[in-house]
């Protein structure tokens, strides 16, 4: 019996409803599956319906971890929608580089032998899109057209609040920036972290794993090869990155301790106990 893994993802905005798009990509994975004669492995769900931090959904950790058990399992990755996924740039790397068969339930021209093509094909009509924006703006701009605040009377009365604006925005800039940069990084070796993890956990020193992994062709995002140094930033990044358990605060001195709770069938039992 042919093994399938599920990714769902949704989207929420004023003309759509998360759960409809939800219950939606099921029935079509059911329909895909059970005319295949499969039975689904694992099912794993990303997006703003999901419960999952704002901040990583550049980097796909849902696909990572059902990318994962595809492997596992040996079976294939079946994605109910594709539509707007196939425009984003770390989605598609992290398809191509896993090497893991896929099927696409709305378009099933893209799997594993024509997702580079039509990743292309998507890339090349957003630098387009981009292309003719930027064209527009200049040509208004060379014709004289002040855009945005630049436009003649925009601070008029409030040159205060633009000051204020400027104090208030270089901070958070600055963060952004911080975050972009972090976030590309995590992007660009998210699809290797859960094999550097398991090697480490099966003993292997930073250097073997860092020699095996250039032995796999993979190299840094300058272009290199990856280096003990290497691995030993992208674990500790991994693992800032990890969700912290939270510690109970201690009592206070000279507090009421709090009150045991038995149940009839203890109460009795832990009473004799007691006075022994």
């Amino acid at each position: 019996m042919k093994l399938y893994v599920a990714y769902f993802w949704t989207s929420r905005n004023r003309y759509s409803d998360t759960r409809a798009q939800l219950e939606e990509q099921k029935v079509e994975i059911a329909r895909h599956v059970s005319y295949n004669h499969g039975r689904i492995a694992g099912e794993y769900l990303a997006g703003e319906y999901a419960e999952e931090d704002v901040s990583w959904r550049s980097t796909w950790p849902r696909l990572a971890e059902a990318i994962a058990l595809t492997k596992q399992v040996q079976g294939t990755l079946i994605i109910a929608k594709v539509d707007r996924l196939i425009h984003n740039a770390a989605f598609t790397r992290m398809l191509l580089e896993s090497g893991v068969d896929f099927v696409c339930c709305d378009n099933h021209d893209i799997h594993r032998r024509t997702i580079h093509i039509v990743a292309n094909m998507a890339e090349a009509d957003s630098r387009h899109t981009s292309a003719r924006v930027k064209a527009g703006l200049s040509a208004a701009k060379s014709r004289g057209v002040k855009l945005g605040s630049a436009r003649e009377g925009h601070w008029k009365g409030r040159e205060e609040l633009r000051r204020a604006g400027i104090r208030k925005g270089q901070p958070r800039a600055t963060k952004a920036a911080a975050e972009v940069r972090s976030r590309a990084a995590r992007e660009a070796y998210i699809a290797l972290m859960p094999g550097i993890i398991k090697m480490r956990e099966e003993g292997l020193t930073m250097v073997e794993i860092a020699e095996r992994i250039n032995a796999e062709g993979h190299l840094t995002r300058a272009g290199k090869p990856f280096s003990d140094s290497m691995i030993v930033r992208l674990l500790q990044r991994a693992k800032r990155t990890e969700p912290q358990p939270t510690v109970p605060e201690a009592p206070a001195e000279h507090s009421n301790p709090p009150l045991l709770r038995l149940c009839p069938d203890t109460a009795g039992a832990a009473f004799e106990a007691a006075h022994q």
